[in-house]
């Protein structure tokens, strides 16, 4: 199975949840007694991978905490003075991929989805990489895409023609972008060094028209968990879906399986 590398953005200050991410980064508040940094881990764990890779800035000690325990390999790049986004996050941890890097996986920490399509990552890999892409985004239906949400607007043959909430002149559909997204390694050289940037809105964007940039849909039920509103929304239908969907239940059969985090017992938010 070809390998690619994983990028798991845990660097945010979590600041629509505080007073709770006062002393907790948002990748290890529990969500149903699991961290929101773990969610992504069943689905994860079906790829084959070469470097895993972990940002960090604010708790750093904490986000180590969350993750050493999970994968031997993982390598975590700490950010100082300043968070530098999704690009140059991802531009300062170059070298923790190794001289040859292959294509990279970029994800949110702290993002909750549940899909029947247990191999969707795997199914978007072989995408990504059978077309070449320089860009592949897993992305899902959404009637907030376009207005509540950003989108990522394609053409009929599924290339991304515009991203952002105004719909482009040109007839598009809109998707919703669910935080996972693979590229490829040339990405690093369209990347500036020791600044603040976005994968999106300072690479991706620029290259829609010379690149394939492309997307995986899946069919998914994907949380907002950034407020507390969200985030009690979200519980309460996961425990409603607990009951009734078979891969809610296996999901949680495999988060269960997880290290648990050690002296790290706040709880649920309300």
């Amino acid at each position: 199975m070809p390998k690619c590398n994983v990028m798991l953005f845990a660097a945010g200050l979590g600041t629509r949840l505080r007073p709770y991410t006062n002393i907790h980064p948002k990748p290890t508040i529990p969500l149903m007694n699991i961290p929101l940094g773990y969610y992504l881990f069943p689905y994860l764990q079906k790829l084959s991978v070469d470097n895993f890779v972990v940002n960090t800035f604010y708790i750093p000690d904490k986000i180590h905490q969350l993750y050493k325990n999970k994968e031997a390999s993982i390598q975590f790049s700490d950010e100082v003075q300043f968070i530098k986004g999704s690009g140059g996050g991802l531009k300062q941890a170059e070298n923790l991929f190794g001289l040859h890097p292959k294509d990279i996986l970029v994800c949110n920490s702290d993002e909750v989805l549940f899909t029947p399509e247990e191999n969707f990552l795997q199914k978007a890999f072989n995408k990504h990489q059978a077309h070449r892409a320089f860009a592949t985004l897993v992305v899902m239906k959404h009637p907030l895409a376009g207005t509540k949400f950003g989108a990522i607007w394609t053409n009929d043959q599924g290339r991304v023609i515009h991203i952002g909430k105004e719909a482009p002149t040109q007839k598009a559909q809109p998707w919703h972008f669910v935080g996972l997204q693979f590229l490829s390694p040339k990405i690093f050289s369209l990347i500036t060094s020791g600044i603040e940037s976005n994968i999106f809105y300072d690479v991706l964007i620029h290259h829609l028209k010379n690149e394939v940039v492309q997307i995986y849909p899946i069919e998914a039920d994907w949380y907002e968990t950034g407020n507390i509103i969200d985030y009690t929304e979200a519980k309460h239908d996961i425990i409603t879906k607990l009951k009734l969907e078979p891969h809610y239940q296996k999901h949680f059969e495999a988060l269960n399986q997880l290290p648990k985090l050690p002296g790290h017992q706040i709880g649920d938010l309300a």
